[in-house]
């Protein structure tokens, strides 16, 4: 800090309007040039004087630092004096350690402050409870005022009640304020009536966006058109993000290829992320190398999980017979 910034914050502990707006000013400029302690001291004796944001910015400091109750204080702070994104923190680090009701209360705050992602937030709240009413109003204001997620999660509602049209919309303004899972759903819903190539390049954005799902499907897309190399690389990148559909599409292929080290190990890594069908195939080749405890327990696995083959498959095992 250069010796003007000192009298600077020398004045502002004076308590001068303007002096205090420059102490937070400061805090956002030393911020921005990397200088993380100098930030924390302007944004806190900003907030001592109560500015609202400054407390807001102390409040993220904290919680990014791991203090959990000191973010939590900062951000209450902030709310009381008319923060927006201050009372929006504040519901997200309550929702957090579970007090839904404080978290609720500071949503609606942020949100009647006019804040998108409270909106969005408050939406999933109450759409988790069951309000679909209400969840559907605070996705539309989310969505008026320019919110991705509020966009996506609203055309997700509608889809979810026959509104495919007006669900498309919505995905489409999603898609274009650079939401992943929107390109994805709407993706899926171009691919249903056979638009393949908009549906591809819908799919492309999801994927560049670090959408698990949009890079699976956009594998599928690609590999119907017959390259099963941008396929594979494609459900890699999937399953980087932890989807368990991709290594299974993954196992199969190593395994069709006659690669059964790379196909086990997509198996057990589906099979170790709860994937139904993850095991099931794991069994298979369990069972083809003669480890048929190891089989049956991977079938069992797949049977808790709900796949519809694997009951036959230890049938055939309790009888002494082969499933393959």
């Amino acid at each position: 800090m250069t010796n003007e910034d000192v009298r600077a914050d020398g004045r502002a502990l004076a308590g001068e309007p303007a002096e205090i707006e420059r102490a937070y000013e400061l805090g956002l400029d030393l911020l921005n040039r990397g200088d993380g302690a100098g930030a924390e001291h302007a944004f806190r004796r900003a907030d001592e004087l109560g500015h609202p944001n400054a407390a807001n910015r102390f409040g993220r400091i904290l919680e990014d630092r791991g203090d959990a109750a000191g973010a939590e204080a900062a951000y209450r702070r902030a709310a009381e004096r008319g923060d927006p994104p201050g009372a929006c923190n504040l519901g997200m680090v309550a929702k957090e350690r579970g007090d839904m009701v404080t978290a609720e209360t500071a949503f609606r705050r942020a949100d009647e402050l006019g804040n998108a992602a409270a909106a969005t937030l408050l939406g999933r709240l109450l759409q988790s409870r069951g309000d679909l009413v209400g969840a559907e109003v605070a996705y539309h204001r989310a969505d008026e005022r320019g919110d991705g997620p509020g966009a996506c999660n609203l055309g997700l509602l509608l889809e979810s009640r026959g509104d495919v049209t007006t669900a498309e919309a919505a995905y489409r303004r999603a898609d274009e304020r650079g939401n992943g899972y929107a390109a994805f759903r709407l993706g899926t819903l171009l691919e249903a009536r056979s638009e393949f190539a908009a549906a591809l390049a819908a799919q492309q954005r999801a994927d560049d966006r670090g959408d698990a799902s949009g890079a699976f499907n956009l594998g599928a897309l690609i590999r119907e058109r017959g390259d099963s190399a941008g396929a594979v690389a494609a459900w890699r990148r999937a399953s980087a993000r932890g989807l368990s559909r991709a290594d299974v599409a993954l196992g199969a292929v190593f395994g069709a290829g006659g690669d059964l080290v790379a196909s086990e190990a997509a198996f057990r890594l589906a099979d170790e992320r709860g994937d139904a069908n993850g095991p099931l195939f794991l069994g298979v080749i369990l069972e083809g190398r003669g480890d048929l405890a190891g089989a049956r327990d991977a079938y069992s696995r797949a049977l808790q999980r709900g796949s519809p083959h694997a009951q036959s498959k230890l049938d055939m095992l309790a009888g002494g017979g082969t499933t393959h």
